[in-house]
């Protein structure tokens, strides 16, 4: 459209709508306009009514920012206490806190009347208030309006437009919306040189870049969270690797005690080869013992080598995963306690020719670390009734099938006593459960 025609519309505009549409004597650029009338006193405020539910959080959003200034917008939010979390609203761009009102004027009820109230007190009224026009030309009327805006009227000429059409909603079309829009393109014009239109896509391109920003710090947060478990997963590891080095250096002492039993073992069966000419049984009992105490350290060495493999595949496992290792069972070790040889007053020479020596093994203390202190007590009475009496009739004794020289005896209802009676001598074996006792048979000749 031509200059000449621009100007003709406009002038056209001031005739129909004088009070409202302020002349542009000065041809200087966008101005808020002052209401005309007679003197210093204000017009009144229009009583038509102002529809503004009927558009949307966007477009009304743009109508405040043409009513009000920027200042004037965060006041509003101050009376009406809206806040935004995380936000100054000084801060916040004028478009956005115009967006705050207007989502909060659709959203709550109560706060209509207190904002309508303003846009009243800043529009006075629509434009065409009063006057009498046919409404087959009102869309053709504002349009031309709308035209004669863009050459610089002020942007509160072009709210009262947008409510004018809001009045005649479905004979005005798209009449609202484009007011709108030119007066974003006005507030645009001084930051960004040339003509720069608002369209709506650049609306939607602003709510993807807050959208963006707020999936940022959700992402940061994660992300420090993540690196908080990353932390304390490697905490843990350390800790489990130096539980693995002391188990290790346990499990090295270990294999040197191993070590030196062994060479005990070699010596005691050179002196038992020595001594077994002559007949000495203590010789052999000794051996014996010996044995016993290195099948215990052998057994004690071989779970102490699985934990430490388990322990390096949980360390593995643990660096590969970063998850935290399962505890190892520490080992248990075997009792130190000496053999016990109870006596109290001395007995009749009678008493004594019948009395058996006990001798307990390493094999039987490692056996009694797992019954409760009943059972030790009751497999101590046992014994000793056994060595003063191994004829007596409440123990009844039964030879072992299979290994000569092995007995039982019942210490309770599933657990038995295994001994072997050697010349005067009672050699204390291992205190089983009833249901282990093929199972120990089969081991005894598998060691014999």
């Amino acid at each position: 459209m031509g200059e000449k025609k621009r100007k003709a519309k406009a002038k056209a505009a001031a005739n129909l709508e004088s009070p409202v549409i302020a002349p542009d004597g000065s041809g200087g650029g966008p101005a808020q306009s002052e209401p005309e009338s007679s003197g210093d006193v204000a017009p009144p405020l229009s009583t038509s009514p102002l529809p503004l539910a009927l558009l949307e959080a966007d477009w009304l959003g743009g109508f405040l920012e043409l009513c009000f200034a920027d200042k004037r917008l965060v006041s509003l939010c101050r009376e009406l206490k809206l806040t935004t979390p995380g936000f100054r609203l000084e801060a916040l761009p004028p478009e956005q806190v115009a967006r705050v009102l207007a989502d909060e004027y659709l959203a709550a009820e109560d706060v209509r009347a207190s904002l309508e109230q303003a846009v009243r007190e800043a529009l006075r009224s629509p434009l065409f208030d009063g006057r009498a026009l046919a409404k087959e030309q009102l869309a053709d009327l504002l349009e031309d309006v709308l035209d004669v805006m863009v050459t610089g009227d002020p942007l509160q000429q072009l709210a009262r437009i947008v409510w004018a059409a809001l009045l005649e909603h479905d004979l005005a079309g798209g009449a609202a919306k484009s007011a709108i829009d030119e007066g974003l393109r006005a507030l645009e014009a001084p930051v960004r040189p040339g003509p720069k239109k608002v369209t709506l896509d650049e609306k939607q391109a602003r709510k993807e870049v807050e959208a963006a920003r707020r999936a940022l710090e959700e992402t940061q947060k994660r992300a420090e969270r993540t690196e908080r478990e990353r932390d304390s997963l490697q905490r843990q590891l350390v800790e489990q690797r130096a539980e693995t080095a002391e188990r290790e250096q346990r499990l090295s002492a270990e294999r040197s005690e191993l070590s030196r039993l062994r060479d005990d073992q070699t010596s005691l069966r050179a002196e038992l080869g020595r001594l077994t000419a002559a007949g000495d049984g203590r010789a052999l009992a000794d051996l014996r013992r010996a044995e016993a105490e290195l099948r215990g350290v052998s057994d004690r060495l071989a779970r102490s080598e699985e934990a430490l493999r388990a322990a390096e595949q949980r360390i593995a496992t643990a660096e590969k995963q970063e998850q935290r290792p399962q505890e190892t069972p520490r080992i248990a070790h075997a009792s130190d306690d000496e053999d016990a040889n109870p006596g109290d007053g001395l007995p009749s020479e009678e008493d004594a020719q019948s009395f058996l020596l006990p001798v307990f093994t390493r094999e039987f203390y490692d056996s009694i670390e797992r019954w409760p202190r009943r059972m030790q007590r009751a497999a101590f009475d046992k014994i000793h009734r056994l060595a003063e009496d191994w004829r007596h009739g409440s123990l009844r004794a039964l030879a072992l099938g299979g290994l000569p020289g092995h007995y039982r005896i019942r210490v309770a209802t599933d657990v038995r006593l295994i001994y072997r009676r050697e010349g005067n001598q009672l050699e204390i074996l291992s205190l089983i459960d009833r249901e282990d006792l093929d199972r120990y048979i089969r081991q005894a000749r598998t060691r014999s």
